[in-house]
């Protein structure tokens, strides 16, 4: 039996991503952190997988055994970590938030054709489609989220 990369990649993504969280963000703010992190992006990623990925047939995950219902277990952890980050250096003027939500739509994009090209993820419809399906849908995914989080951040309790 050959061993399977997915074991490797999947949880490496997510180590890869909460290494920086636990470096960057202060201990007494990690949970406020961790619980945006995780609605506003893995819990809202998860949804995602199933409508773009499952009903639309907009991509698919080839992630072996570490999957369940077409969703990679590992890939809402990463992006947990990654909204994580996000929101941690999220910045307050308006002139610099647009090409931060922008950068990191891109850099989502970008780690969408590294797993494919790693043979982890495949658009269905061709790359240029999934470059334009998932650039809109990350753009207006971080775009909800920092509006989301700077309405409520400062209306949590310490």
């Amino acid at each position: 039996m050959a061993f399977d990369l997915n074991f490797i990649f999947w949880p490496g993504l997510a180590i890869a991503f909460g290494i920086p969280t636990l470096i960057f963000i202060p201990r007494e703010n990690y949970k406020k952190f961790l619980l945006f992190g995780f609605v506003l992006g893995g819990f809202i990623d998860v949804f995602t997988i199933i409508i773009l990925g499952n009903f639309l047939g907009e991509f698919t995950y080839i992630a072996g055994p570490l999957e369940a219902f077409g969703i990679p277990v590992f890939v809402p952890i990463a992006f947990t970590f990654v909204w994580m980050l996000f929101f941690f250096f999220l910045p307050v003027r308006v002139e610099f938030l647009i090409p931060y939500i922008l950068g990191f739509s891109g850099f989502a994009v970008m780690l969408g054709f590294i797993e494919q090209n790693l043979g982890f993820f495949k658009f269905n419809h061709g790359d240029t489609r999934g470059a334009i399906v998932t650039i809109i849908t990350f753009i207006l995914w971080f775009a909800g989220s920092a509006l989301v989080y700077r309405s409520y951040d400062n209306k949590l309790p310490e």
